[in-house]
């Protein structure tokens, strides 16, 4: 098992899309992180009553950090009020033709994103049965290089698969990357919903140390995973915050 040192977890990024209008999302954590769209995003109402979210296009929309918000050696918790919107999804399903993932928010390294949070097609049954169903995912890479590592992937997902009754509605999902338990997790609080993948023994922990990104993810040195819809929020955590912290964020977070 993969072990890290045990700490609090601590806020160390905060975005809740309180400025309503133009290119720049403060980050509210004091660490002065923060986003900056590539055009203007269009502001839409957010998840809970008084709040605000921005629309991507499903086509390259971006916002990043200047700066890495969680440190991906060590352990993390990534949580996003997102939308998957009808408009901008293929009128008989979610995914693209073609794709396997979208991705609401991810963090840069040099040739992958070392995470990505969003939803993915999981292959029931093991690779090659072709029997794919789509979950809430949080991935892990484990190099930021070329695909052959030394393990594979890590992917934890919902228990729940996802289906086009959910489109147009926020729904909270949280991803955290338990070192010192050597486990993937996903939540979907307000679904009731969570899923819980291992990690390899010999997971190869790596930094990446570019950007956060919202609105799409960076895989073979290229921009992938665009999401085809709505972000109301992230909140970065360095360290792997527990059910009951899930809960009372979420909590806080739906009542203001």
């Amino acid at each position: 098992m993969t072990t890290d040192t045990k700490s609090v977890p601590r806020l160390v990024g905060a975005w809740p899309f309180s400025e309503g209008s133009g290119r720049v999302i403060a980050d509210e954590s004091g660490n002065g992180n923060n986003l900056v769209a590539d055009s203007d995003p269009v502001w839409v109402a957010g998840p809970t009553a008084g709040s605000q979210g921005v629309k991507g296009d499903g086509a390259g929309f971006d916002m990043v950090t200047a700066k890495p918000a969680v440190v991906t050696d060590e352990s993390f918790s990534i949580a996003a009020w997102v939308r998957l919107d009808s408009d901008l999804c293929p009128p008989d399903g979610i995914l693209p033709p073609g794709w396997f993932a979208l991705t609401a928010i991810a963090q840069s390294g040099s040739y992958h994103s070392p995470f990505y949070l969003g939803v993915r097609n999981i292959e029931y049954g093991g690779e090659g049965t072709g029997d794919f169903h789509l979950h809430w995912n949080f991935t892990v890479a484990p190099i930021d290089g070329s695909d052959d590592g030394p393990v594979d992937w890590v992917h934890a997902y919902s228990s729940i698969e996802l289906t086009r009754s959910e489109l147009d509605d926020w729904v909270l999902i949280v991803g955290v990357y338990d070192l010192e338990a050597g486990v993937a997790r996903i939540h979907v609080p307000n679904r009731n919903d969570k899923g819980e993948t291992p990690l390899p023994d010999n997971w190869p922990k790596w930094n990446g140390d570019h950007g956060l990104h919202v609105g799409q993810a960076w895989f073979r040195d290229e921009f992938v995973d665009q999401w085809p819809g709505s972000i109301g929020g992230v909140w970065a955590y360095q360290g792997a915050i527990s059910q009951d912290e899930v809960d009372h964020l979420a909590h806080r977070l739906a009542t203001g």
